[in-house]
């Protein structure tokens, strides 16, 4: 697209990336326009492959004659447009300026420039005349257009290097080494290097390559993957993590299981999805009471899929700098793009995105922009990206994040059933001999995380205590100083939530639909108000 625009003379690009020098490259190899910078400070035309100085007129100061001219560089932004807006050949010049400071900035300072480029470009159109373009403005920025300037520009947000660009730098590498920094010459090494390497922008990869070098005498793509990794968390807008939890490990909801299971079929085989009509099941959301193992299974998808977990969310992206917050969640989204396939979890996502506290009142609108930068990413998420979000809440969200196809299943999670603590409770005490059937009766209305914490305190102070294994009763006696707090505290909350759940969304437990009657209050004899929605 960058090429594209460059080649129509579009007046001014803001180009949002951190790759200024790759994509300037690419930019001069593959155009005939004539280009010109502030190189080093300097105003310069690129000719013959490297930038050279301009030689440009200006007033002697030195001379009685008014008149008087010398020639110079100049290292003066408004001199050299000066110049360049007298050449005769304008129309197919272009001036790219590389930006280090805020967007607002730099988008301030170009304004009134790039209006005047819009206005020649505008009567070029309507006259029908090429030799009436003016000059093209290309900015290099890391942060994103303001939103009040974006009339004024042709918005590209940039990618990381692409597989195969991350291909031909490795090739470079074995081939200037002679291969002896690489463990084989095959192909399938320098892919897995590369598909290692996706994400990363060209220095941060070239650096990492060396330091693995420096590090262990070869390109390790274990390396390069685990630095990338640390690179990302430091970012603090994007975890990803290797998912350690499976289906095997999560106690009860057999239908969500039953049917991500069923789903991931089709997911690795879409040839058979496309050859029945159907398309698989790539966006999730969990909805339901917390600590009920949403986050879990979120997880366990991942696992299930053979894939990495990308976990983030809408606070992670909000900063204090105007528009960074908007420039993080695309840089979230892009990120997610090169690095597919993945696995991508939304912790938090009634919280993060009810908008209920956003106002033009109390953050100039950067909520309601974030929001809408976090819908247009998921709008754009590719196929091979799977979503899975979790909610403790919606109550608060708007229309749009829960309009037909934004997801292609809401399951709610509940509080787990008698069978299902059971289950729960076998997971967290393994195979030691205990009464099952007696603890899940007393840990009525828990949520897996109180059974959990239940087990984990009870053990800890019984062999801190008395140096013995834990028994049934020792847990039945603990079972009084945890209680279940949320059922206790939030209980309306939780009925609401089932309430909502039978008249709008999928089960995700088969036990849990059928005690409905008893966390509603209603007797036995009424159960047959609920008709079966599974």
């Amino acid at each position: 697209m960058l090429h594209q625009q460059i080649q129509l003379g579009v007046p001014a690009l803001w180009v949002t990336t951190k790759d200024y020098h790759r994509l300037t490259d690419m930019i001069l190899a593959n155009s005939d326009r004539e280009f010109y910078s502030m190189d080093k400070g300097v105003f310069s035309k690129y000719d013959n492959n490297i930038w050279k100085p301009v030689l440009v007129e200006i007033p002697n100061p030195m001379s009685e004659d008014s008149n008087a001219k010398m020639t110079v560089t100049t290292s003066s932004f408004e001199v050299a447009v000066s110049y360049l807006l007298g050449l005769e050949n304008k129309n197919v010049s272009t001036f790219i300026h590389y930006s280090f400071e805020n967007g607002a900035k730099t988008a301030s300072q170009f304004a009134p420039f790039a209006n005047s480029l819009m206005h020649d470009y505008r009567r070029s159109f309507m006259s029908d005349d090429n030799s009436l373009l003016s000059l093209q403005l290309i900015v290099f920025c890391s942060f994103a257009c303001p939103e009040e300037y974006k009339h004024l520009y042709v918005e590209i947000q940039d990618g990381y290097p692409t597989y195969n660009e991350i291909l031909d730098i490795i090739t470079h590498m074995y081939a200037c080494t002679n291969g002896e920094i690489f463990s084989s010459s095959h192909s399938e090494h320098f892919a897995e290097i590369a598909k290692s390497s996706l994400g990363m922008t060209e220095f941060s990869l070239i650096n990492t390559l060396l330091n693995s070098v420096i590090d262990s005498g070869k390109v390790s793509s274990e390396y390069v993957y685990k630095s990338k990794m640390a690179s990302i968390k430091r970012n603090g807008i994007l975890e990803i993590i290797k998912p350690k939890i499976k289906f095997e490990n999560i106690g009860g909801l057999d239908r969500i299981k039953d049917v991500i299971t069923k789903n991931i079929y089709f997911w690795r085989n879409p040839q058979e999805a496309e050859k029945y009509g159907i398309s698989p099941i790539r966006r999730i959301l969990t909805v339901g009471v917390p600590g009920t193992g949403k986050s879990a299974i979120c997880e366990a998808t991942a696992s299930a899929l053979g894939l990495d977990l990308a976990r983030t969310g809408v606070a992670q992206a909000m900063n204090s700098y105007v528009g960074q917050s908007e420039a993080n969640m695309r840089a979230v989204f892009n990120q997610i793009k090169v690095m597919a396939p993945l696995c991508v979890w939304i912790d938090e996502f009634g919280r993060d995105l009810s908008g209920g506290s956003s106002s033009n009142h109390v953050d100039a609108g950067t909520t309601d922009r974030v929001h809408g930068e976090f819908l247009t990413g998921l709008q754009e998420l590719p196929e091979n990206v799977f979503l899975m979000c979790a909610a403790n809440q919606i109550d608060n969200l708007r229309p749009e994040m829960l309009r037909a196809e934004r997801f292609d299943k809401i399951f709610f999670v509940g509080l787990p059933t008698f069978e299902e603590r059971i289950e729960i409770l076998k997971i967290y005490l393994g195979d030691t001999e205990h009464d099952f059937e007696r603890i899940a009766s007393k840990t009525k209305y828990f949520t897996g995380a109180e059974i959990r914490s239940l087990i984990r305190q009870s053990k800890f102070d019984v062999v801190s205590n008395y140096h013995r294994n834990l028994t049934t009763q020792d847990i039945i006696e603990y079972i009084p100083s945890i209680r279940n707090i949320l059922w206790n505290k939030d209980r309306e909350m939780i009925k609401s939530l089932y309430r909502t759940a039978y008249e709008q969304w999928d089960w995700s437990s088969t036990l849990q639909f059928n005690e409905i009657s008893d966390i509603l209050g209603r007797s036995t004899s009424s159960s047959n108000d609920w008709e079966v929605k599974l």
